[in-house]
């Protein structure tokens, strides 16, 4: 920590502790070889990859999922209002002429196929959001809320969220935030979602799960919570439950890197997400099987 993040900080109403705890964001940070992180983000980093040497890969599958996802209910559901939960600290977009390259943002992939999507980021760590005001809501339809969806009912309340047009198809994406939640509280917004979003919306979710590592899973699960972070990977089965009663669009449950991407069942293990991914919609969707692991 620096004394300008000090000053900067208390500025902005920062807890005092907040550039001395680790935050998932700026693990998922370092992992990615990236610079926005600090010494305790890397000392509980440290201690993550001793137990899980593929976590980068993880993450990094994860962030790639976000376009092929955003670019494919784009185009396939005709959606073009996003909103982006937990949408994290922003990568670095190459250009539309790359197309929706890994981690690019929601508003670049969407765009690639409507030409002035709406988009709205939440995240609720606060510099998180500065980040994302500064690179990411850059458009006359793209905006940036500092919100907690543990508070959802709140959240779905705020002017942004409220000013996107209901009458349409609205998607939202769920990507690596539920494991972050207790039972109660990932069930708890799944339900609102469901009331709130209009018919022919859809859901995308990724999801770790104990199911391919689980003595790994265990070891991240107590390292966080030496630091005083709930991580919650879960079954498929406690996934399965999170999604229902909606429909589950092809492929349906699947290993992240699997989902409509170039993986194939049986590939190399450096491929493995570790993470489910699906995308669920109360549109007249014709459901598939609920499962599809390596």
């Amino acid at each position: 920590m620096t004394r300008g993040n000090d000053v900067w900080g208390k500025a902005q109403g920062l807890p005092a502790d907040y550039w001395t705890r680790p935050a998932v964001s700026r693990i998922d940070n370092y992992l990615l070889g990236r610079s926005d992180n600090y010494v305790p983000d890397r000392e509980l980093a440290s201690k993550l990859l001793h137990a899980a040497p593929w976590l980068p890969q993880m993450v990094r599958i994860n962030g790639a999922h976000r376009p092929r996802t955003v670019h494919t209910l784009a185009r396939d559901l005709s959606i073009s209002q996003f909103i982006d939960l937990g949408c994290g600290l922003p990568p670095r977009w190459m250009g539309k002429a790359k197309g929706y390259d890994p981690g690019a943002p929601v508003y670049d992939a969407a765009r690639l196929i409507h030409k002035a999507p709406r988009v709205v980021y939440v995240d609720n760590d606060p510099v998180v959001g500065g980040f994302a005001r500064t690179m990411l809501d850059e458009h006359p339809t793209t905006a940036t809320v500092d919100g907690d969806i543990r508070e959802i009912d709140t959240l779905l309340d705020h002017p942004e969220i409220t000013g996107l047009d209901r009458s349409r198809r609205i998607a939202v994406l769920l990507h690596d935030l539920l494991p972050w939640m207790t039972d109660a509280q990932a069930h708890r917004v799944m339900a609102a979602l469901r009331e709130w979003l209009p018919p022919g919306s859809a859901i995308s979710l990724t999801h770790a799960t104990t199911e391919w590592a689980p003595s790994a899973m265990q070891e991240l699960v107590d390292h966080y919570a030496e630091d005083g972070i709930l991580y919650r990977p879960r079954s498929v089965d406690e996934i399965t439950a999170l999604l229902s009663p909606w429909n589950l669009l092809s492929p349906g449950i699947v290993p992240t890197g699997q989902w409509r991407g170039p993986g194939a069942q049986g590939e190399a293990h450096w491929e493995h997400s570790h993470a489910y991914a699906a995308v669920i919609s109360n549109g007249a969707q014709e459901s598939t099987s609920p499962t599809s692991t390596n």
